[in-house]
């Protein structure tokens, strides 16, 4: 039974047992209030947050209360109290540092009236956080923080930043300090912690879903977006537009630190909170004295000039050259052949929504009956598999069968999409049938095992297993398989 008690709606000069006079509400939300405070017994003035859900144990209801006595850190508000009220002890009330503030997400919500979001400024409000979370990792014992988000994150004077609700579970309550009522928490959490209720593993586990939500916070304060809208697409991690992609100004090396700590895998992301600001300060210093190269024309290259720089830096790792070298082809020599190298290049780092844009821009090299437009509708089809757009590549598809012909690729294609529209049975009979066009062939064997697993035929998909391991001994994928079917028994 939640108790909600008239005494403490919003008000001014209210006592709180004979703790504390509430001067003013700052924040009422459905889970509880945070007031202004009078302390009474030396007239300090404090925050005090107050759940409504007195009902619950106080070990439900206590909130950072690792952090009391610690040494105070500048941008994490001080927790100085919790407990029951005396004398009559009903209320539960968490004493915490007052700090005159808006939140980063009353901030952003209205950055274009009264919030200018320089880079200077944005990078200094993202790196005072960062302070913040590493402090508290540095603790004995460490604490992971659990909810980073604009919501929670205070900025006061001067940009001075602290961060604030230490509820630290993947579905927390949400702030109460002056901030509007949110309910997207989630797509700040990381994807392993994306629909648990409570946040579960070691220190260095639950770090893992900091980094990552520190990622999604830097992504939005770099693009105005979030990576993800949903909770699904949190979950599954579905794919989302690369930084720049969204936001040309940023540079590569930020946007290189961005996508470190969204890693789908926890194993991927930084792997400590100092390696993520020694990456960042170094990335933070190259924005700020960064601005996109202007194209210069270099109408004197050759085809095969351009192409060997093309692949020299592809093979560099260098992918911003080759995107930059290959666009400046494009845009000297509009032709098609430049353009199935441009997005052909794309398709490779992995730009997947630039691709689309280039390919948006030119619509009618879609129909180009050629082998140029075969390529260009092939890359296009296995971006729309990557971008899981199931429901717009069938008139695609369509086309690309009537002007291509059923060749390999896109039976393949037409499989793998039956397969994402959990059209199984038919998606293995398709693949049935390519395997018997196709011998050996080493993609069919994977697709047939995913699909035979997704129709719960174990026997099926381990026969397709032991058939693909006899063509592809030492995959490693599938021999990781094989470990797992063989501890479960189905080998």
């Amino acid at each position: 039974m939640n108790i909600h008690s008239a005494h403490y709606l919003p008000g001014t000069n209210k006592t709180l047992g004979n703790r504390y006079l509430l001067l003013e509400c700052l924040g009422d939300g459905s889970h509880g209030w945070v007031w202004r405070a009078e302390r009474l017994d030396d007239g300090a003035t404090v925050a005090v947050k107050i759940p409504k859900q007195t009902v619950k144990e106080d070990r439900l209801l206590v909130e950072g209360k690792e952090l009391i006595g610690t040494k105070p850190h500048k941008n994490i508000i001080q927790i100085f109290d919790m407990g029951r009220v005396p004398p009559e002890k009903e209320w539960f009330a968490i004493e915490m540092e007052y700090f005159p503030s808006e939140s980063l997400a009353q901030k952003l919500e209205h950055r274009a009236r009264h919030f200018s979001g320089t880079y200077e400024r944005l990078l200094n409000i993202f790196s005072q956080v960062l302070n913040a979370v590493g402090h508290l990792a540095s603790l004995d014992p460490p604490v992971s923080h659990g909810d980073i988000k604009p919501h929670n994150i205070l900025i006061g004077q001067a940009d001075l930043v602290k961060l604030t609700d230490f509820g630290s579970s993947a579905l927390p309550e949400e702030i109460y300090v002056r901030t509007r009522e949110n309910g997207g928490t989630v797509l700040y959490a990381a994807p392993e912690y994306a629909d648990c209720i409570s946040r579960k593993g070691n220190f260095e586990e639950l770090l893992k879903g900091d980094i990552y939500s520190l990622g999604v916070l830097l992504y939005q304060l770099m693009t105005a977006k979030l990576p993800h809208n949903t909770q699904n697409q949190a979950r599954t991690y579905a794919p989302f537009p690369k930084p720049r992609e969204v936001n040309s100004g940023i540079c590569p090396a930020l946007e290189d630190v961005i996508l470190n700590a969204l890693a789908k895998k926890p194993e991927d992301r930084f792997k400590s909170i100092d390696n993520f600001k020694v990456a960042f300060n170094t990335a933070k210093v190259s924005q700020l004295e960064y601005s996109p190269e202007r194209v210069i024309q270099c109408q004197y290259q050759t085809e095969t000039d351009r192409t060997a720089e093309i692949v020299k830096h592809l093979a560099e790792g260098a992918y911003e050259k080759a995107v930059k070298t290959a666009r400046q082809n494009y845009q000297n020599i509009p032709e098609v052949t430049e353009l199935v190298q441009l997005i052909d290049v794309l398709y490779q780092v992995e730009r997947f929504y630039d691709l689309q844009q280039e390919l948006s821009n030119n619509l009618d090299m879609l129909n180009i009956d050629s082998e140029d437009g075969k390529k260009i509708r092939l890359i296009a089809l296995k971006t729309m598999l990557k971008l899981h757009q199931v429901d717009e590549i069938q008139p695609l598809l369509d086309k690309a069968l009537e002007l291509d012909g059923n060749d390999f690729q896109l039976s393949l294609i037409y499989a793998s999409t039956l397969g994402m529209q959990a059209q199984y049975e038919k998606a293995k009979g398709v693949l049935e049938a390519m395997n018997k066009k196709y011998i050996g062939r080493i993609q069919i064997f994977k697709r047939l095992i995913q699909v035979c697993e997704q129709l719960r035929d174990y026997e099926g998909a381990s026969g397709y297993l032991r058939a693909a391991l006899r063509f592809v001994k030492k995959d490693e994928e599938l021999n990781k398989k094989r470990v797992k079917y063989e501890a479960l028994g189905l080998w």
